[in-house]
């Protein structure tokens, strides 16, 4: 599962030991678009994903595809006050700016898993109740 590769802990470490976390490439694309499908099927949202090939290149319009993306699946759901904006414009040019993008989308996973799993603890069953004289 993309969703559960997320990677939102790059920091100055990967940077300076040059770790394949500090640079981003196809396969850091492909999960994020493998994310954003796999939510987007939860939530019922309509988008456009892309499979990365080692050959392609990033382009403005790609990465304004993936941005709307995730601004739908913002929209279509709740966002914890705690995750990070969505960037303006998606360029990669920081770490950060790429812990930001995967923070959101395991946030909104996560919130959901949560969620769903609140419903199951807070459901009850309805019982037979005396109403007057007869049983409902």
């Amino acid at each position: 599962m993309h969703v559960k590769e997320l990677i939102y802990d790059r920091n100055e470490q990967d940077l300076i030991n040059d770790t394949d976390k500090a640079y981003i490439s196809y396969i850091d694309l492909n999960r994020v678009e493998g994310a954003c499908k796999e939510i987007a099927n939860i939530f019922n949202v309509s988008i456009q994903t892309k499979e990365w090939t080692m050959r392609d290149y990033r382009t403005n319009a790609e990465m304004e595809r993936i941005r709307s993306n995730i601004d739908k699946l913002m929209k279509a759901y709740f966002v914890s006050p705690n995750s990070p904006p969505l960037p303006h414009k998606i360029e990669y040019l920081s770490i950060y700016e790429a812990n930001d993008i995967e923070k959101i989308l395991h946030d909104l996973y996560y919130i959901y898993e949560v969620s769903k799993t609140g419903m199951t603890r807070l459901s009850f069953k309805l019982g037979i109740k005396l109403l007057g004289n007869r049983e409902v």
